[in-house]
């Protein structure tokens, strides 16, 4: 049955992304691209399971650089940035300043599309009538971090959020181990910050605060989100593995268990504003409970996930593609990925045979 599912939800993304341009008539269609069904998701996140099949050897190479290049396209497409001018009314270019929520996503894209090829997809990020590279934006973004009041890269209205900056914490890794630089030195303080003050003293609920207060390190009271909690715990399980492990046991409080298996129940605002769905939830945790070697819990929730995985999930193609993702999770497979070790460590577990991609 495993394979079955595995085979179907391939066959759904391919034929998202199979194409010179991404088949948007495939592609769930948010009520605001700002929020969190919003189109860059549905592109970054499955991205992750080609990377992953990528680093363990899996699969045709040159296939799913034709995908993956696919999805780089996708990414620079209007409807993927236009939130920052028509929703949130900002005048500066999408990748000048601020706007983590995009400019941290697409980093991580292109810093894994380097180590995957030695490459990045183009020599410069052409995006609404401007410029630059992977480096400027790297550096841009680092940069960021050094001059914030809270040492994070802020995405609407000045607000840090745990999720988003969790990418940041990602690409420095990726850009240092890349291009030598120096950059992931600065994530020690955003962290700081999250253990400080964004981590909430409750017995229920979820376990962060996950935004800031604007220009500030105190916490915005009502930015308290489970579908945030997963989102970003899974991320932060790339940098500090052993620390995520002891709040995903404290995450798990907002986790029900029924005969289908085991599902993340989130509150009925998240639904209601598209922030997150008990799915959508419950696959980032099938993801880290993969990541975590946590394999009963993985088990429950992905027989939770089954029926999605199977005829389609609504929010496609980004579900399908987490869920792809979580199935080609071994423990630690994606700190390994960020950290470049991932395919040394594939091909001592698993020896290359005869007819398998070397």
């Amino acid at each position: 049955m495993t394979d079955e599912l595995l085979s179907k939800v391939e066959a759904r993304l391919a034929n998202c992304y199979a194409g010179p341009e991404c088949d948007w008539r495939r592609f769930y269609e948010p009520r605001r691209q700002m929020l969190n069904f919003a189109t860059r998701y549905h592109l970054v996140y499955p991205a992750l399971a080609y990377y992953l099949a990528l680093a363990q050897g899996e699969g045709d190479r040159a296939r799913i650089r034709a995908r993956l290049d696919t999805m780089y396209r996708g990414l620079l497409d209007a409807r993927c940035w236009n939130y920052w001018h028509v929703e949130l009314e900002e005048e500066t270019w999408p990748l000048k300043e601020r706007n983590l929520t995009y400019a941290g996503r697409l980093a991580t894209f292109i810093g894994l599309y380097v180590d995957a090829f030695g490459e990045p997809p183009a020599p410069h990020i052409v995006l609404d009538g401007r410029q630059t590279t992977y480096g400027e934006l790297s550096h841009a973004l680092w940069r960021q971090m050094q001059a914030s009041p809270n040492c994070g890269v802020s995405c609407y209205h000045h607000q840090s959020m745990v999720m988003c900056n969790a990418h940041m914490l990602i690409n420095n890794l990726l850009h240092d181990r890349l291009y030598g630089t120096d950059y992931a030195a600065a994530n020690a303080a955003w962290l700081d910050i999250v253990e400080q003050h964004l981590v909430r003293d409750a017995e229920e609920g979820p376990i962060f605060f996950y935004g800031t207060q604007p220009d500030s390190f105190l916490p915005m009271a009502r930015s308290r989100a489970v579908g945030a909690d997963f989102w970003a715990l899974f991320l932060m399980s790339a940098v500090l593995p052993d620390r995520v492990a002891e709040w995903f046991d404290q995450a798990q409080r907002n986790m029900v268990h029924v005969a289908e298996g085991t599902y993340v129940e989130v509150a009925a605002w998240e639904r209601e504003e598209e922030f997150s769905s008990n799915e959508l939830a419950t696959a980032w945790a099938f993801c880290l409970a993969g990541e975590l070697g946590q394999s009963t819990l993985f088990g429950r929730l992905g027989r939770y996930l089954e029926a999605g995985a199977r005829d389609g999930f609504e929010v496609d193609p980004f579900l399908s593609g987490l869920y792809l993702l979580g199935r080609r999770l071994r423990p630690g497979a994606f700190q390994r990925l960020i950290r470049g070790e991932e395919r040394d460590s594939w091909r001592a577990a698993y020896p290359v045979k005869p007819g398998r991609e070397s």
